[in-house]
């Protein structure tokens, strides 16, 4: 089980998900009918040195264990569908007139190069040390630009995050896109309230958040979630976070939100789980929501 000041690297714990998401986008990638191209995501997993994590390696586990073709379909399905959606709510808000982009917990999110940004737009991105540092080293390896102007805030989400972010030049007069892909289940709900308490202190009116949200707690007896196929195991990943009802909070506290289902996402791309897909539950268990500032 996680405690309150646990750290990790790219490889362990909550940081070998921003793995998971990268081997799901690498996988989608190969796709002849992708829903989206992430020429990043294959690079990030490699370089990560997990050989089980590579494409090669999946297909190698599915014709040798068929069981597990569900669990690798269904990674690849929902992260193509939220990544998709999310860059679609994101390229809105840039168009709305957000003016520079804060992503909470980047991790191996590449968007900063691989969505069209206006020249010089400023481009935040907030995670642990470690996971910037890989991050970082494998975009110098690939000498990897980009129109937006990067700028990476090494710091812990439960430290002064917003202080850090300021002092990398952040402004907090001008409306913002913020993204927290794939981090509210990992929060205590607690921690999910003091989390969007500070994102609202430095959002003014036109901003936008971006988030997925959990319907109910993500718990490590969640059965029928099996991540072990991946190589980590649910204990590793969730605290007993507690119910926090994050779009009704949201819509109370300055925020006017929309929402879609992840089922319905994957539906409407044309990816709908099969019947009695063991990631049911986790796919009905999350919502994708796009909050406006009021």
């Amino acid at each position: 089980m996680r405690t309150n000041k646990d750290s990790w690297t790219i490889t362990s714990s909550v940081g070998r998900t921003a793995l998971l998401v990268a081997l799901g986008r690498a996988l989608e990638t190969r796709r002849p009918d992708a829903l989206i191209r992430d020429r990043f995501a294959e690079a990030f997993v490699r370089a990560a040195g997990e050989d089980s994590l590579t494409p090669e390696a999946i297909d190698e586990l599915v014709d040798s264990d068929p069981s597990v073709a569900g669990s690798v379909t269904m990674l690849r399905d929902m992260m193509a569908a939220r990544t998709l959606r999310i860059d679609t709510a994101v390229a809105d808000a840039t168009a709305s007139g957000c003016a520079q982009a804060v992503i909470l917990a980047s991790g191996l999110d590449a968007r900063a190069h691989r969505l069209p940004w206006a020249s010089g737009t400023p481009v935040f991105e907030v995670d642990q040390p470690a996971v910037l540092e890989f991050k970082n080293g494998v975009l110098d390896q690939l000498d990897a630009q980009t129109a937006a102007h990067r700028t990476t805030v090494a710091c812990d989400l439960r430290d002064d995050w917003l202080g850090a972010l300021r002092d990398a030049g952040f402004r907090d007069d001008i409306p913002t896109v913020w993204l927290a892909e794939g981090l509210l289940p990992y929060l205590r709900a607690e921690d999910q309230q003091t989390l969007l308490t500070t994102i609202g202190s430095a959002a003014p009116s036109g901003s936008v958040l971006i988030l997925d949200v959990p319907r109910e707690p993500f718990e490590p007896d969640h059965a029928d979630f099996d991540a072990s196929a991946f190589g980590v195991t649910m204990d590793e990943l969730f605290f007993d976070i507690g119910q926090f009802a994050t779009q009704d909070w949201l819509d109370g506290h300055g925020w006017a939100t929309t929402s879609d289902s992840l089922v319905s996402l994957l539906s409407e791309y044309g990816r709908p789980a099969p019947e009695g897909s063991p990631w049911t539950r986790m796919q009905q268990s999350l919502d994708l929501v796009v909050a406006h500032r009021r």
